[in-house]
């Protein structure tokens, strides 16, 4: 159906408006604490779908301090925290199987005693291969002592390695004014291989999905415990490429390897899985590895060979520890474990790129333009739904695929609603332009048509031009005999109420039969049938209408000879034909009707009712459509004014070969 172009244009401008709208309001939500929630409850799904635990580096092994060995232990070695005698013998008994690096998620701060301290560092010397760990804690400074100013000179002996080749610091930014690092005391410095700080790096909502490589302090770059201990591992230092393309950030470049690194420093983690997915030994375990004469035969021993080669993570579990943070995976997870992820993508090169602002708002106004054009091109709303639908669905994929495959994070909570608001918001201004013009339609239609015919034509409102043309329809005339007379001696209020009567019956049969009524003459009325359903034997349709007109006039002059009131007979004539169908006049003047020879001819065939003393009749080419559903008689040829060639009528009789000699006597009952 052909629209008002003005109509149309003001669609096309709500359309570029909601699309507009959509897309600035996800950009500006994208930023908001309520937007960054969302997309990271999307990350931290694509987290759990594409973690593949059998890839987890089998190199990395987990020392676990649960609440087992805590409790297994306490004879032995009172409550925790334990002495550092358990360390050092512990690391002691793994350095014999020469691992490639034990990087120990504790702080030894604090001295114990000289003696225990020295032994402690001596084994870290002697193996070699031990990293410690240390913070930057919240402490504000005025004024250093000696002690801190020496700890700060040992520090400086464990800066990363870029910076201490005069590279620029980059990594995740710790405030020198505000945070002061706790080192453990100076001859377990002396005597570790190195130092990585310990800092969780948690998202806003408390969850840890990434870490810091490097952190940024005081205007030097410092080595996270795994990067510490990654390099240790591979005998490789951590550079740097702050060429990170067209995505941006950098890339730590490790043995070759390069792993995208965001702006702010931080490496987002790609899992292997949740806690489990590194083996963990528990620390009592190990202890009785070591002891194996002080615990029960039936006891797991780890011998050193077992920690040959590997990377040796010792940290805790325990409830007592506090070293416990919420991870895409569960809601208290061992800080050890983010630990091991870390090393797992630094040891292998992989991590998460996050995607650039750039590329949030390229796809957010994309998703947004296809939610507008989707409804504006496609017009059926049904469809529309199903293609928006589709492209939610297919972004959703494209975005795992990314993730599993290409390992980058692509924004889904915003493009993902700018789509559906962007659609929602087109769809309303629809209801207000073309959407205003559809329900004027309708309103037209549902005077005319039944209500199933109606719902087709909306429908199909995209197929359909109710513009001025040639259609073959079947044409319905019906009037009432000596109507003119009934004016004259009946109740003009009384006359009008039985009209009104009359009317709706004969609406609802041509209704039932998929008609539409053009309009009331007086007492007569004008359908036709086909106008929308050309697939159907319209002429059967008009045909079948009109033998349940006439037994309906029947049924009402029962009824209302029984009330007293006057009684009526009508004549029908039928005819197909070729006319002139849909809009039809200019200007001020426009009506949607039927006009041709056709429309005249059942007319005139109405007429003919009289002189036959019938009820109905049917033109030949009406007739040659019914023949082998309906009874008729033919009554030979008419010629229509103004025609030179005869039409041959027929007296409609009865329908079906069983009914026709029943329904002769009530066709004939209403002349």
């Amino acid at each position: 159906m052909a629209q008002d172009p003005k109509v149309q244009r003001e669609f096309l401008v709500g359309v570029c408006i909601a699309v507009a709208v959509a897309a600035v309001a996800m950009l500006v939500l994208a930023r908001a604490p309520a937007g960054v929630w969302l997309e990271n409850g999307t990350l931290d799904e694509r987290a759990r779908l594409g973690a593949k635990p059998t890839q987890a580096d089998p190199r990395i092994v987990i020392i676990d301090i649960d609440n087992a060995s805590l409790e297994a232990l306490e004879d032995k070695l009172g409550r925790w925290p334990w002495t550092r005698r358990v360390w050092t013998e512990v690391i002691r008994y793994v350095s014999r199987g020469q691992p490639k690096a034990i990087a120990v998620d504790a702080i030894f701060g604090g001295a114990e005693s000289d003696a225990v301290d020295q032994e402690f560092g001596a084994v870290m010397r002697q193996g070699g291969a031990t990293v410690l760990g240390f913070t930057f804690v919240p402490t504000e400074m005025e004024e250093s002592g000696g002690d801190a100013n020496r700890k700060l000179a040992a520090l400086a002996g464990h800066r990363a390695t870029a910076d201490a080749n005069g590279g620029a610091a980059f990594g995740a930014p710790i405030d020198a004014k505000h945070y002061f690092p706790n080192l453990p005391e100076l001859v377990l410095v002396q005597g570790a291989a190195g130092l990585g700080a310990l800092n969780a790096l948690p998202d806003g909502d408390g969850v840890m999905r990434s870490v810091g490589v490097e952190m940024s302090y005081g205007g030097h770059a410092y080595d996270s415990l795994d990067s510490r201990a990654v390099q240790q591992a591979l005998s490789a230092p951590v550079a740097w490429d702050g060429n990170g393309g067209l995505l941006g950030g950098h890339y730590a470049v490790v043995a070759g390897r390069k792993i995208p690194v965001g702006d702010d420093g931080r490496m987002l983690l790609a899992w292997r899985g949740g806690s489990n997915v590194y083996p963990r030994l528990p620390i009592w375990q190990v202890i009785c590895s070591i002891y194996p004469t002080q615990c029960p035969p039936d006891v797991q021993h780890y011998p050193p060979s077992y920690f040959t080669g590997k990377i040796v993570l010792i940290g805790a579990s325990a409830t007592a520890s506090y070293d416990v943070h919420p991870t895409p995976f569960a809601t208290t997870a061992p800080g050890v474990v983010v630990h091991a992820t870390a090393i797992d993508d630094l040891l292998n090169g992989v991590a998460i790129r996050a995607s650039p602002f750039w590329l949030l708002a390229v796809l957010t106004i994309l998703m947004a333009a296809a939610g507008g054009a989707a409804l504006y091109f496609l017009r059926h709303l049904t469809r529309s739904i199903l293609v928006v639908a589709a492209i939610e669905a297919a972004y959703i994929a494209l975005c795992l695929l990314a993730y599993e495959y290409a390992h980058l994070a692509l924004p889904v909570a915003a493009p993902g609603l700018a789509l559906l608001i962007s659609f929602g918001a087109a769809t309303a201004a629809r209801y207000v332009t073309t959407g205003r013009q559809l329900r004027q339609t309708r309103g037209m239609l549902d005077r005319y048509m039944s209500p199933q015919l109606v719902e087709y034509v909306m429908a199909n409102l995209g197929d359909l031009s109710l513009k001025g043309d040639k259609r073959e329809l079947t044409i319905l005339v019906s009037d009432v005999r000596n109507f003119t007379t009934m004016t004259e001696r009946s109740d003009p209020l009384e006359l009008i109420a039985l009209l009104d009567e009359y009317f709706a019956a004969m609406t609802e049969i041509i209704f039932r039969h998929n008609g539409i009524v053009d309009k009331f003459i007086g007492d007569g009325i004008l359908a036709y049938w086909g106008a929308f359903t050309p697939q159907i034997n319209h002429a059967a349709e008009a045909a079948q209408a009109a033998v349940e007109m006439i037994e309906r006039v029947g049924e009402l002059n029962k009824s209302w000879a029984a009330q007293g009131r006057q009684t009526i007979a009508i004549g029908v004539g039928v005819n197909t034909g070729t006319v002139i169908f849909g809009n039809i006049g200019k200007g001020k003047k426009i009506e949607f009707t039927v006009i041709g020879d056709a429309v005249n001819l059942a007319a005139r065939l109405e007429g003919l009712n009289k002189e036959f003393g019938t009820s109905i009749i049917v033109s030949e080419f009406t007739q040659q459509r019914i023949a082998d559903v309906a009874r008729t008689r033919p009554l030979g040829g008419y010629r229509v004014k103004g025609k030179t060639v005869e039409t041959t009528v027929f007296a409609l009789e009865g329908w079906g070969a069983g009914e026709a000699a029943d329904r002769t006597e009530s066709l004939t009952a209403g002349i």
